[in-house]
């Protein structure tokens, strides 16, 4: 696997899912509209949290990562069960900007490695890295739906 191509597109997708969510007031990040099961701040904290999994094989978080983002975001996780203060935008936006790059320092030499067990077929970590970045254009593109739905009931 051409381990440029999948760290450049991380970091082209990653960026226009930057631009998007900085573009959000941190007042509609918890607004969670009607048809939709989570907000804006779940979808971008679930973006940080599984692409996180996937770049370790599946085998944990990294430090980089505080380790109450699992409860917060992770797959079949509400808003509606949080029982605190969830993390800031300020937060989750400095973590997606510094993703990229741990991803990189984390992967590079390692794309072809096997993961513990296949995933969605998937049986290395270049195969889920890349599955990662569709995933985060797929949620990347929930959070755009769910700001315009805000903003037309404003």
């Amino acid at each position: 696997m051409q381990e440029e191509i999948v760290f450049k597109q991380l970091e082209t997708v990653r960026n226009s899912t930057l631009d998007l969510l900085e573009s959000i007031p941190e007042s509609d990040w918890d607004v969670i509209p009607q048809g939709f099961r989570n907000n804006i701040r779940w979808n971008a904290g679930h973006i940080v949290t599984i692409l996180d999994l996937f770049a370790s094989g599946l085998r944990s978080i990294s430090p980089n990562l505080p380790e109450r983002y699992l409860a917060y975001f992770a797959k079949d996780t509400s808003p509606a069960d949080w029982t605190d203060q969830p993390p800031a935008k300020e937060e989750i936006i400095q973590l997606l900007k510094e993703q990229p790059g741990w991803i990189r320092t984390a992967c590079e030499g390692k794309l072809d490695e096997k993961l513990p067990k296949p995933f969605k077929g998937f049986e290395t970590i270049g195969e889920v890295l890349s599955f990662g970045i569709f995933h985060d254009g797929l949620h990347t593109g929930i959070i755009n739906a769910q700001s315009k739905v805000i903003k037309a009931e404003k």
